[in-house]
């Protein structure tokens, strides 16, 4: 497989790079006192906060009618005022984070479970992470938020892989914990630039080299192969906003020895 990473790869990081550069400096404008300016970032931006708020509680979301919604939006005004790019550069990544504690509050407050489900936008139900963008909330996603651009890119970089987004719902793992395993099998993958290195240029899992690095069960790793792919491609490359609907602190799954070099 050639290695089509690269050239396309640092076009995408300037891209990246000039887009957070623009969000930072508006919203800096915005903390010095801009309101209009305020008001209309958080209008372009209410079907991130929309598509936010669905993927963390699992529901249709009524901009009219939903109390998760307005707390969402409360939330994203929050992180405006909030946001330090000098400890964070990232503000969709913070803006996020401030969302869901936000709605953990809610949640709480008014003794409802509120679940994060890790990678749900992979899973074959009926209000799974993409029918809810397209399906339910008639927005033009394609040309009103950024994560749009980074989920046409990932399915780009999947396709080199032979691999679909239908692949992946079909062979995401069912179970929590193995879903949880295979995340930080991925995570593995990504953080040793060796082990991502090969599986760019293969477009295969360097199973003997990663069972070298970690202790777990080879038919592991060949049964999960395109959910742990597709892991590591968005932990590994400039995924930044995709990496936020990726829960890798939840506890569970089962537990795998990482040898030591």
């Amino acid at each position: 497989m050639v290695d089509s990473f690269s050239p396309k790869g640092k076009k995408d990081t300037v891209k990246a790079k000039n887009f957070e550069e623009d969000v930072v400096l508006t919203v800096k404008k915005i903390k010095d006192g801009d309101e209009y300016l305020r008001e209309e970032f958080i209008n372009k931006y209410k079907p991130y906060i929309i598509n936010t708020v669905s993927n963390i509680t699992r529901k249709y979301i009524d901009t009219e009618n939903s109390d998760e919604f307005s707390v969402g939006l409360s939330a994203f005004n929050e992180a405006i005022d909030c946001f330090d790019d000098q400890k964070n550069p990232h503000f969709f990544k913070f803006s996020t984070l401030v969302i869901k504690r936000r709605l953990t509050d809610f949640a709480r407050r008014n003794k409802k479970h509120c679940q994060v489900y890790p990678f749900t936008y992979f899973e074959d139900k009926p209000n799974s992470y993409f029918e809810e963008i397209n399906l339910k909330t008639e927005i033009d996603i394609h040309s009103t938020f950024e994560i749009t651009k980074e989920i046409n890119l990932f399915t780009e970089r999947l396709h080199e892989f032979g691999i679909s987004l239908n692949d992946l719902i079909n062979s995401a793992p069912k179970h929590k914990d193995s879903k949880l395993l295979c995340i930080r099998i991925a995570k593995v993958i990504a953080d040793d630039s060796k082990l991502f290195g090969k599986l760019v240029k293969s477009g295969n899992i360097p199973k003997t080299e990663l069972l070298k690095a970690i202790k777990i069960n080879k038919k592991t790793i060949e049964r999960n192969r395109k959910f742990i792919i597709a892991a590591s491609l968005i932990f590994g490359s400039e995924f930044y906003l995709l990496k936020d609907f990726i829960d890798t602190t939840e506890i569970g799954g089962d537990y795998f020895e990482q040898r030591t070099k």
